[in-house]
């Protein structure tokens, strides 16, 4: 191992030890919160108010206990490897024992506005810690390991697995806790108030946070493994051909326009069509891509999901494998086939350094657009308002999260068409203009270039 690689894996170690031990302190502040801990501690946290014992004691039988249960549930698939997670249990144990110590100094807070308080402490402390100990990719804790065993054996996404097993461990933490107190001790609604809201707190830091934390222990990040899942390269061979990218705001009549651009140049058009090859390159319904291909949903519980999968660097979402379906075929597309129109999936972010890709934004004033969709829809004014405001706004989450770009921000796109002003037909003229003067002035370049 050279100094590059010991250099790096310092790095990782650090990283990992600093959110284990960031995490453990979440833990002491809402085990002094007495209002419960969160859903993967809960039954060490009862554990612990049954037997008197030290929390990270606890926590070290408890995450023995999830370990034997992969065993059980995975059996000859369970590997030699996953025994490491021994370690990480001891370890973690330890540092809860240690911050326990380090804070021992801290009383418990007796009145409920102080114990809220002391809970809402803890939370993006472990949010932090999870981001933090999980991005080196290293070795999980068993409550993470149980989920990917669940999921191996469920054949289900660990997302999904891990809210299997969350529910599971409060479940257990609840029965225990009512046969031995007669009530709920060490699991109450800090429980589930944690269980809501660390995705969502977690979500949040990883946006701010994740890019320069991966760049610090050379991991790479979201849009990169995409990008990598994909696998294909961008035709960048300078070909006389053209790849036109619509974006369009809802209602201003881009998918109408990009059919008639595509029918005055006698190119292929490329939209609905594409849905069958992305199910067949992802393995997703047709189904599942026409409601979500061009829509990011919003709320606690997605932002739970999200967070749980951003967790594993090999755990593509849904979502994210759609859109690394999306690219490959599109790059696939623009490397192979003749001239064309794509509509809408980030085309124009995907193709954004194709020599070849000539990027468009339609756009239209909210009276225009709500008028054409009342029209097209026989529906109210008031009604097609709402849905345009709600098709854009998750028109602009999926585009943001994708690209980290500002969606319609017009200094990404060549150019930018009022539709409203010009009309179908007048934008479709002023493009074919537009793309002629395009042309000429990348012919004068190259043939400046050659002298």
């Amino acid at each position: 191992m050279n100094k590059t690689n010991i250099l790096t894996w310092a790095k990782r170690g650090l990283i990992y030890c600093l959110g284990l031990f960031i995490m453990a302190i979440g833990v002491v502040f809402s085990v002094k919160s007495a209002l419960g801990v969160s859903p993967v501690t809960c039954l060490a946290n009862v554990t612990s108010q049954i037997t008197g014992l030290e929390m990270g004691v606890c926590t070290t039988a408890t995450y023995c206990l999830y370990i034997l249960v992969e065993v059980i549930i995975l059996r000859r698939d369970f590997k030699p490897h996953m025994l490491l997670q021994l370690v990480a249990s001891f370890f973690f144990g330890s540092l809860v024992t240690l911050a326990t110590h380090l804070f021992a100094f801290i009383p418990a807070p007796e009145n409920y506005f102080m114990r809220l308080l002391f809970l809402f402490c803890s939370i993006p402390l472990v949010a932090f810690g999870v981001m933090l100990y999980l991005a080196p990719n290293i070795l999980p804790t068993p409550g993470e390991g149980l989920s990917m065993a669940v999921s191996r054996k469920l054949g289900k996404p660990v997302a999904t697995c891990k809210m299997i097993t969350d529910c599971c461990m409060v479940g257990v933490s609840v029965i225990v806790s009512l046969i031995y107190f007669h009530g709920l001790v060490g699991v109450r609604e800090g429980t589930v108030i944690s269980a809501l809201t660390v995705g969502f707190v977690m979500k949040r830091m990883m946006r701010l946070c994740q890019p320069w934390l991966l760049r610090f222990v050379e991991r790479e990040n979201k849009l990169e493994r995409i990008i990598r899942a994909a696998g294909y390269a961008v035709d960048s061979s300078g070909k006389p051909k053209l790849i036109i990218s619509i974006s369009r705001e809802f209602g201003s009549d881009g998918y109408a326009i990009g059919q008639l651009l595509a029918k005055r140049l006698g190119v292929e058009f490329y939209d609905k069509q594409l849905v069958k090859m992305e199910a067949e390159e992802s393995g997703l319904s047709e189904a599942f891509i026409e409601a979500h291909e061009q829509e990011m949903s919003r709320g606690i519980v997605y932002d739970f999901l999200t967070a749980s999968y951003a967790m594993y660097n090999d755990a593509l979402s849904p979502l994210e494998t759609l859109f690394a379906a999306q690219t490959k075929i599109i790059r696939r597309i623009a490397a192979e086939s003749e001239s064309c129109v794509i509509v809408g999936r980030c085309s124009d972010y995907i193709l954004y350094d194709d020599p070849n890709s000539f990027r468009i934004f339609i756009h239209a004033n909210p009276v225009y657009r709500t008028e054409n969709i009342a029209k097209r829809h026989g529906v109210s004014l008031a009604k097609a308002r709402a849905e345009i405001e709600k098709t854009d706004a998750a028109r602009a989450r999926h585009y943001e999260n994708f690209t980290g770009r500002e969606w319609g921000n017009t200094k990404y796109f060549n150019l930018a068409v009022d539709s409203g002003v010009f009309g179908a037909e007048g934008s479709v003229e002023l493009i074919l203009s537009a793309i002629e003067l395009w042309r000429a002035e990348r012919e004068r370049s190259a043939a400046g270039g050659s002298q």
